[in-house]
């Protein structure tokens, strides 16, 4: 959904992803230019401020800065896989990446500390996801360095998560049915069946006993 389309149908959704996507704090004139700038009229953006500075002064996830407004998301703690997703599919700020990278990297470098008494039975599965973990980084990091095209670059990810076992929840860009039980709304509520687009896909592990929703698909109106 474009960013006009989205502030028409929803003002208080248009500033926070001005804001997300900015780089620094912004003030209020450099909100509505944000917003002029992706089609929004000078009028409609004026008469909508008021109401929306009340929302987002106190929105969990906006920073008052004196007269600027800084995004900075309390999300919930991503996996380092669904962070390495993310970094894959998703143009980011560059805070944004440093964070998702930090996510990554802590998850190769950590030590295991597994109950004393269930060791040797779990050691050697958290060896072998550690080593799923690193070669995907790797595979990752070279089509980086090669600067392969995004939709190839998805296409070698997609196959390499599927040995895994993993199976994507929708495709980023997709368009498709709003389903609770495999979807998370970037903002607000969505009614069941209401046609959305899939923002960032989520994962499913075929596991040898019964599939496990690992991450839902983020998705938007």
């Amino acid at each position: 959904m474009t960013l006009a389309a989205l502030f028409a149908a929803d003002p208080v959704a248009g500033v926070l992803r001005v804001l997300q996507e900015a780089d620094a704090a912004l003030t209020a004139v450099e909100v509505k230019k944000a917003l002029q700038a992706s089609g929004v009229t000078k009028a409609a953006a004026d008469e909508s401020w008021p109401a929306v500075q009340k929302r987002i002064r106190t929105h969990e996830d906006i920073v008052v800065e004196g007269n600027r407004y800084r995004y900075q998301a309390q999300a919930p703690e991503l996996s380092a896989l669904e962070a390495l997703d993310v970094l894959v599919h998703e143009e980011l700020t560059a805070p944004r990446k440093a964070q998702l990278a930090e996510t990554v990297r802590a998850a190769l470098t950590a030590a295991p500390q597994p109950d004393l008494e269930t060791a040797a039975r779990q050691r050697q599965a958290q060896v072998d996801a550690v080593k799923l973990l690193a070669e995907l980084a790797s595979e990752v990091e070279e089509l980086l360095a090669n600067e392969t095209e995004p939709a190839v670059m998805i296409r070698q990810v997609r196959a390499w998560v599927k040995r895994s076992g993993l199976d994507p929840v929708g495709r980023a860009g997709e368009e498709t049915k709003f389903d609770r039980k495999t979807h998370r709304p970037v903002d607000g509520q969505i009614r069941d069946g209401a046609t959305v687009f899939v923002v960032r896909p989520g994962y499913i592990w075929k596991a040898p006993e019964k599939d496990l929703l690992i991450g839902k698909a983020v998705v938007e109106e």
